[in-house]
């Protein structure tokens, strides 16, 4: 690791704690630290950690303080404007189960310090139709209508940013098997109190495995972000004494991440003095190779355009180890089915017979709108994180 990358770590373990570290960089040091928070979206919660250790004239301190406020402050209305919200969702008797975002900051010392792009909710196929003319009624645009597991809405006016779930991972051939293991999950929701507004949310068990398999996709697409390391930790911690653990590892096992979670676990235990799982104690994973694609990858590896188009062969290795097929190589990651290509051309979910179509916008995008792109880095890339992939048990 660099300099840079062990102070992040070591103020971002303060941070999670509440507490202040004694640092002062040389000013390379602090330039690069402040590149690696900006990339990894915890520039806030290494702010704070950070702040009272460095002089009151240090421009350092003035750039991070400034950006972490704005970025603080702007949170902090979103999460206010999203309870507004909810409550008046409830006056029309509908109550989505919120997943990630508002539960989560929730755990943190001071939770607008945690930045959530978006609110996550899901709700049933027979709840969606009164949500959907809900959110429509409250001046919300859908963005992709056509979706059948994830629609996106937008409100200007409110500033917010909704995902409305029916199924708490999307369509894949390289994890959507995960979503068998929580089909009954809106059986057993419980309620959390945040800011004095009660929010529906997955139990306990449920939703930490959620995390566990939402940490697996992105894994898969270009990377786990440090920031859910501190959400599982932290979560793990707050809810000790009523997670199945047993539960979380059989289905680990049965989706062969569970190695990927102890490593995953180790990080945030070794590393950010987080809580861990007992049922994890007796792995031995070497860390090391899965926090350097961790550091390298900003927030969800997508920090890096070819890292990005690297996950068109990680997806499809993994896919093709799930369907019993030999990988398909550079020129089935551009060809790739439907089912993995609906995400980004919704109107597969409903016409997937255009498939070739999107084939077609796909050759266009990737000759003529990016040619900035480097294919044999990205090529280069994805063989090295398919490496990982086996290291990690998740592919032989």
């Amino acid at each position: 690791m660099t300099s840079a990358e062990k102070t992040l770590l070591e103020a971002l373990r303060f941070a999670v704690h509440g507490e202040s570290l004694t640092w002062n960089g040389s000013r390379g040091e602090k330039n690069s630290l402040l590149r690696l928070a900006r990339s990894h979206k915890i520039l806030p919660l290494i702010a704070e950690a950070v702040y009272a250790s460095l002089d009151s004239a240090d421009r350092f301190r003035g750039v991070m303080v400034r950006e972490a406020r704005i970025w603080t402050v702007y949170q902090a209305r979103r999460t206010a404007d999203f309870l507004l919200l909810y409550e008046e969702l409830q006056r029309r008797g509908l109550e989505p189960t919120m997943i990630k975002g508002i539960v989560l900051r929730s755990l943190y010392p001071q939770p607008e310090q945690r930045a959530s792009a978006d609110e996550d909710l899901l709700v049933s196929d027979a709840e969606y139709p009164a949500v959907h003319r809900a959110l429509i009624d409250l001046g919300f645009t859908a963005v992709n209508p056509e979706a059948a597991d994830e629609v996106t809405y937008l409100s200007d006016s409110r500033g917010l940013y909704l995902e409305v779930h029916r199924q708490l991972l999307p369509l894949s051939e390289a994890y959507g098997d995960c979503n068998a293991y929580f089909r009954d999950v809106l059986d057993r929701t419980v309620t959390v109190t945040v800011q004095e507004v009660t929010l529906r949310t997955l139990a306990p068990t449920d939703h930490l495995l959620f995390l566990i398999c939402h940490a697996y996709k992105h894994f898969l697409h270009g990377g786990v972000g440090v920031r859910q390391i501190c959400d599982m930790g932290l979560f793990a911690r707050r809810y000790r004494d009523e997670l199945d653990q047993a539960r979380i590892l059989s289905v680990c096992r049965e989706l062969r991440i569970d190695r990927l979670a102890a490593a995953l676990f180790a990080i945030g235990r070794t590393y950010l003095g987080l809580e861990s799982l007992s049922v994890f104690d007796g792995y031995r994973e070497d860390v090391e190779p899965l926090l350097e694609d961790i550091l390298s990858g900003g927030i969800y590896g997508v920090e890096d355009i070819d890292r990005a188009h690297s996950s068109t062969l990680t997806l499809d290795a993994v896919a093709a180890q799930r369907a019993g097929r030999r990988r398909g190589g550079a020129l089935r990651s551009v060809f790739l089915p439907a089912g993995d290509l609906a995400g980004r051309y919704p109107y597969l979910r409903a016409r997937p017979w255009l498939l070739p179509v999107a084939w077609t916008q796909r050759v266009w995008d990737y000759v003529f709108r990016q040619k900035h792109v480097h294919p044999t880095q990205s090529v280069r890339i994805g063989n090295r994180r398919i490496a990982l992939f086996r290291r990690y048990g998740v592919i032989d």
